[in-house]
C-alpha cells in the first residue's frame, strides 16, 4: 500500500544517506591529500603489504568501507522510492 507518508519516510532516509556519503567522501578526500594517495592507491597498497607504519591504515580502510555500505543503502532507498512511485 502505497502512502505519502511511505515517501516522506523514504525522502528521509535518502537524504540521511546522501549526507552520510558526501561526509565520508570530503573525509577520504582530506586523507588522500594528507598522505599523497588515492584511496585505491591506498587499498591496492594495503592488499599488496607495501604501506608504510606512518599511514592511519585501520582507520581508513574502515572510513572507506562505511562509504561502501552507505552508498550501498542510498542505492537500495532510491530502488525502494522508485519502485513506490511506479506503483
Amino acid at each position: 500500500m502505497h502512502t505519502d507518508e511511505y515517501e516522506i519516510s523514504m525522502g528521509r532516509e535518502i537524504a540521511f544517506c546522501r549526507k552520510m556519503v558526501r561526509q565520508l567522501q570530503d573525509s577520504l578526500e582530506t586523507r588522500e591529500k594528507q598522505c599523497g594517495m588515492t584511496t585505491e592507491a591506498f587499498l591496492k597498497a594495503l592488499e599488496e603489504g607495501g604501506l608504510a607504519a606512518q599511514h592511519p591504515i585501520q582507520s581508513w580502510n574502515q572510513e572507506y568501507q562505511k562509504l561502501q555500505y552507505w552508498q550501498k543503502m542510498l542505492t537500495e532507498y532510491e530502488e525502494a522510492l522508485e519502485s513506490l512511485k511506479r506503483l
